[in-house]
């Protein structure tokens, strides 16, 4: 099995669902952790939870949205560890969604404004040291909506997109530098975003299931383990590509119901 000793991973978003979990996977691993997010008393409390004396954790209120914030923040980082070796970027906008021709253009920015480019910022803010280094693993976050989608998530796709777009530039910009950038994109994961997605009526996990050959919704830890193997050396020569994380609901166009069986 591989381990991250000896490296500094900055997780954005740390502060729960997906982001918490790689923060505690890449930790589990061995690696020193730093959780971002806008808001500090969720990634306190993690950072004490993964590592009481706070040894190999540290956290920092950080608004992804603001260069300058994470250009103090990568110096305290820094500071601390000397380094930094793996960037994974999760923050994400509250959900939204609706009809496109009632969507306002403040809440189209607001999303894209944090979805894409706090990526862009982040990539750009860390990825600088990355580079001074010849060094670096980046994994953004997307999502199966840039292959597969619902009504009424223009904005969303939109932002996921671009940070497809991005995961792709960068690879081939910062190959040769020994800097690897990959997304994954996740499918139907149990988070406490979409715990309220599914809840909407008593058939939507149901068909959810249904329609997913490994006939399960994901966990945070399906995630999680794969963004560990991309942030490690074994993972070296894997650049510029999506993975996508849903049990197989984007390659299914059966109309019957999986049920699972294992």
């Amino acid at each position: 099995m591989f381990n991250l000793q000896g490296k500094t991973a900055v997780v954005t978003g740390a502060g729960s669902g997906i982001g918490a979990a790689v923060a505690n996977t890449l930790h589990s691993l061995g690696a020193n952790v730093a959780l971002i997010a806008k808001s500090e008393t969720n990634i306190k409390n993690i950072a004490h939870r993964l590592d009481n004396k706070l040894l190999k954790t540290s956290y920092y209120p950080c608004d992804v949205q603001r260069e300058e914030q994470l250009l103090t923040t990568k110096k305290k980082i820094i500071d601390k560890w000397e380094k930094v070796d793996i960037l994974v970027t999760c923050a994400a906008a509250p959900a939204t969604s609706g009809k496109t021709e009632n969507l306002d253009f403040k809440e189209w920015r607001s999303i894209l404004s944090i979805d894409l480019d706090g990526v862009f910022l982040s990539c750009k803010v860390f990825g600088t040291s990355m580079l001074q280094k010849k060094y670096g693993r980046i994994i953004n976050m997307t999502s199966f909506h840039t292959t597969a989608t619902y009504p009424e998530r223009a904005a969303y796709n939109a932002a996921k997109a671009g940070v497809e777009g991005l995961t792709r530039a960068l690879a081939v910009e910062w190959g040769q530098f020994g800097i690897t950038v990959n997304a994954v994109a996740p499918g139907p994961i149990r988070t406490p975003r979409t715990v309220w997605f599914l809840s909407q009526s008593y058939d939507v996990e149901l068909n959810m299931i249904g329609r997913t050959p490994n006939a399960r919704i994901g966990e945070v830890e399906d995630v999680a383990a794969t963004i560990a193997f991309l942030a490690s050396d074994e993972a070296k020569h894997i650049n510029g590509q999506q993975i996508t994380i849903d049990g197989g609901w984007t390659k299914s166009a059966w109309w019957g119901r999986y049920e699972k069986k294992y």
